[in-house]
């Protein structure tokens, strides 16, 4: 009991005191003194985004040695990074070992040259379906099975508080500007992604094929997309609108 209210006063302090930072360098500064508390040397603050996908956009932030980051995204390791791909099934923490990284050795063998031997990374979905992922490094000292569920706890308490600030502060991570799409792009979208051409979704909705272009038009201007079909697929992947359209 007494473990267990340590915990919902340190999920309270840190919920205040992350309410007060006014900048994105502070809210890191933050986290940083977390995770150095929670016994770990580094930190890396990672977004992955939707788009484009072929190559997904990847933002890090964190303490990982400089070199080591801009070498990691020279290579790409992102794409191949088990930590961060892993996220993508699942939202349970993992723990950094050999058999996570069986398909990544070299990977693995770079990073722990840098002094990144043992770590874990936790994953959660943001409001814009971006994957959000906080992995921490340490140089020794292997993660004992009990230290395991006391560090996803953390972990997970840290991660959310983080991105919900930098949410609210506007802070720069996404690969597209917020869309906004009115309910007729939306139903022009929804048959497009059905495979519909601009005549057989202008005798759906009972508009001109002149009406459903000039939206489709706007459509891709917003999305910044080169046609209509990467836009009903940026749509779609950003759950603008649904898999199948029902009427």
């Amino acid at each position: 009991m007494e473990k267990e209210n340590d915990l919902i006063r340190w999920w309270n302090r840190l919920r205040i005191e992350m309410l007060k930072q006014q900048g994105g360098a502070q809210v890191f500064a933050l986290l940083e003194r977390e995770v150095l508390q929670l016994g770990f040397e580094y930190y890396a603050y990672a977004v992955r985004h939707l788009t484009p996908f072929t190559r997904p956009k990847t933002e890090i932030h964190g303490s990982y040695p400089e070199r080591w980051l801009e070498h990691y995204q020279e290579q790409n390791y992102a794409a191949v990074d088990p930590s961060i791909l892993s996220g993508l099934r699942s939202t349970e923490m993992v723990l950094w070992n050999d058999a996570l990284f069986e398909n990544s050795r070299k990977l693995w063998l770079e990073a722990r040259d840098w002094g990144l031997c043992i770590g874990a990374t936790l994953p959660i979905r943001s409001h814009d379906h971006s994957l959000r992922v906080l992995s921490v490094a340490r140089r020794q000292d292997p993660i004992s099975r009990a230290e395991s569920d006391e560090i996803q706890l953390r972990l997970r308490c840290i991660l959310e508080q983080v991105t919900l600030r930098l949410t609210d502060l506007g802070h720069n991570e996404r690969a597209h500007p917020s869309v906004c799409l009115s309910l007729r792009e939306r139903e022009i979208l929804q048959w497009t992604a059905d495979g519909k051409s601009s005549g057989e979704i202008a005798l759906i909705l009972t508009i001109s094929i002149n009406t459903v272009n000039f939206h489709l038009k706007t459509i891709q201007k917003k999305f910044g997309a080169a046609n209509k079909t990467l836009a009903a697929a940026y749509a779609a992947a950003l759950r603008l609108i649904s898999a199948r359209l029902s009427r």
